[in-house]
């Protein structure tokens, strides 16, 4: 009896224990016993609970289930769990869940009683309305995402779910893209490239990744997108949410910015940078002598900016280099490497491409009113083993400032010694600052002989540089560094006015040659510069020579430079009172063309083709026309550098 007492004590501390409430029910529901479980579910006392109706602890709309489930169980029928609402108080209620159980006797027979089990459930049925509530929200987000979205099942990478976003993004109905795979509308490069990623995902390697690729639309085009892939699990289904941007216009872009870095804003060229690198690469793989390197500055070019204003400067630029570009090969690369500065890498040796650019350079250019004549001068060096892109752009410069020193639209090739005149050109640009400082620039006075008569009537104005250490410089050896540099404005000012003052004074001393004329070149940054006009007109004041004794000499190359704007120019200085003559006539373009247009009185024939007369038929020809030119226009004709009897007795026979 004790044993047994016993063991009913220990069976019952442990139904006490359990989690559940326990609840044992006669046929007609009333409470036999009960555990602390379900005494603490009802909030009563397990005394005031036995005796009482199981039914009265249920909320009201639930008892027909609960006394339909008993009766079911008392007999004999098996009962699925149910739900029901238990009540605590008489205000708070417990969802649980029921379970109805028949205990057998030892002998085999049905127990009198009912065994009911009721587990409460709110925590579990808050837990599944959250998680309902989350899938709601998860929907409504993917459904109005404003990326493109999709559900792909791991298994079979096919689509259990698409959002509008990403439909419209392929042009298609979302109903198209459920049970496709997004590797259908990938690009074939692209999906090699996302399969490590993808393989690295569905072994759990990384939860998730990141790739750009293509997607192909409807139409056939391919839209860029960046792709978010993560994996979740859902009802024991393993997924990849797939997140589609659409990136394209990023990547336009982010393409402009490259171009943008990469070329010239004005022309569209390929810029320094580009063709830095460029070089770098061809010479890496080139056989040595295989690449050659042009250098292309334009002759003048500051004239037309400092002139007529940069718009017509910057559409000036814009058409040669149109012009540079289409006369190049393919695979030859032109870039603009700075304000009139372009530069060439050809394959090959250079010197006949170059000779291509400057032809194509040479004819006039039409912007607006204006009729522009450029040249270019253009250096060549061809790459050899060992030489860096610097070291070919720099032997490309300093052949092209050698061209200029030349003469201007013309090819020369690097050489022994350009770096070296590249240094020297600089030096000397400086000292010549220094010189028209300390009065360095002096005037020197050729005659110029009437051959009827044999008398000197005028003086042309010559430069030259009373250089301190390297003596008497004549003007090849500075003026066109003075152009280039644009301290030709400044030193053609200082002759003119230092001629002039000598002029003044041969005059004030009464020496008889001092009733001649005085001729002073002009150079064309000269001609245009706005403040000219008043240079000439305050030194003619300032010494007091009167205006009809100066003549100005203009080169053919000066005046059609810009032919309007020499118009302007020339007839506002004729305005003084002075004289003008054209020099160097029939080196320049369109001579007879403009002739008439420019208020000249004078030509002055180049002495390039006196040098030939009498033995050159080509230049004897060329001297004849243009004397008889001059003077059926009614022009004086002036013949420079006679050095011969025979070429004096053919001029005088040409009068």
């Amino acid at each position: 009896a004790e044993a047994a007492r016993a063991a009913e004590i220990s069976a019952r501390q442990l139904i006490d224990e359990m989690p559940e409430a326990v609840v044992a029910v006669d046929a007609d529901g009333t409470v036999h016993s009960t555990n602390a479980t379900a005494s603490a579910l009802f909030g009563a006392d397990q005394t005031d609970v036995v005796g009482s109706h199981l039914v009265d602890y249920i909320d009201l709309g639930d008892r027909s289930e609960i006394d339909g489930a008993m009766a079911v169980a008392f007999g004999g029928g098996d009962v699925a769990p149910f739900e029901v609402r238990a009540m605590r108080g008489s205000q708070e209620r417990v969802l649980v869940e029921a379970t109805c159980l028949r205990p057998q006797h030892h002998d085999g027979g049905q127990s009198r009683r009912l065994i009911v089990r009721l587990r409460d459930i709110t925590e579990r049925e808050q837990q599944h309305r959250a998680l309902a509530a989350a899938r709601q929200r998860f929907h409504q987000a993917f459904q109005s995402a404003p990326t493109g979205m999709a559900l792909v099942r791991l298994d079979d990478n096919r689509i259990v779910d698409a959002n509008e976003t990403l439909a419209d993004m392929l042009q298609r109905r979302t109903d198209e893209l459920v049970g496709c795979t997004l590797r259908e509308f990938t690009h074939p490069d692209d999906v090699r490239a996302a399969q490590p990623h993808r393989a690295r995902l569905e072994l759990g390697i990384v939860d998730t990744f990141r790739i750009d690729q293509r997607y192909r639309r409807r139409d056939g085009e391919f839209v860029w997108a960046r792709t978010r892939v993560s994996s979740a699990e859902d009802d024991g289904i393993l997924l990849a949410i797939v997140h589609v941007e659409d990136i394209s216009e990023q990547r336009r872009a982010a393409a402009r910015l490259r171009y943008a870095a990469q070329h010239d804003d004005l022309t569209g060229l390929p810029n320094r940078s580009f063709l830095m690198h460029l070089l770098h690469d061809r010479l890496a793989v080139a056989e040595s002598g295989s690449v050659s390197v042009l250098f292309i500055d334009l002759d003048q070019f500051k004239v037309v900016n400092d002139s007529l204003g940069h718009e017509v400067g910057d559409e000036l630029l814009r058409t040669l280099s149109g012009r540079l570009r289409d006369a190049l090969r393919d695979g030859d690369v032109l870039a603009r490497f700075g304000g009139d500065e372009f530069v060439a890498v050809v394959t090959g040796s250079g010197v006949d491409i170059a000779e291509r650019l400057l032809a194509v350079v040479r004819p006039p250019v039409t912007i607006g009113e204006h009729e522009l004549y450029v040249t270019a001068s253009i250096g060549c060096t061809t790459g050899q083993d060992e030489m860096t892109p610097h070291d070919l752009l720099r032997d490309a410069d300093a052949a092209m400032y050698r061209a200029k020193a030349l003469g201007r639209d013309r090819v020369e090739t690097s050489a022994v010694g350009d770096r070296e005149s590249g240094v020297h050109a600089l030096r000397t640009v400086g000292e010549l600052r220094k010189g028209l400082a300390r009065g360095e620039i002096v005037p020197y006075f050729q005659p110029i002989v009437d051959l009827e008569s044999g008398r000197v009537v005028g003086y042309e104005v010559l430069v030259r540089w009373l250089h301190p250490e390297r003596g008497l410089l004549p003007p090849g050896e500075f003026l066109p560094l003075a152009d280039e540099s644009g301290l030709s404005v400044e030193l053609g000012a200082r002759v003119l006015r230092d001629a002039l003052a000598q002029l003044g004074r041969w005059r004030a001393a009464g020496h008889p040659f001092a009733g001649c004329s005085l001729s002073v070149n002009v150079g064309t940054r000269q001609l245009v510069d706005p403040s000219f006009h008043d240079v000439v007109r305050e030194a003619l004041a300032e010494t007091g020579v009167d205006a009809d004794s100066l003549w100005l000499e203009i080169t053919e190359t000066s005046l059609l430079a810009d032919v309007n704007g020499a118009t302007v120019a020339l007839r506002e200085l004729r305005g003084l009172g002075l004289h003008l003559s054209v020099d160097d006539f029939g080196t320049g373009y369109s001579s007879l063309t403009y002739l008439k247009r420019f208020p000249v009185e004078a030509i002055k024939i180049d002495r390039s083709f006196v040098g030939g007369l009498g033995l050159d038929s080509e230049d004897t020809t060329i001297v004849e026309a243009v004397v008889r030119l001059g003077q059926s226009l009614g022009l004086t004709v002036v013949a420079e550098g006679i050095e011969s009897p025979l070429q004096l007795t053919r001029l005088r026979e040409l009068g």
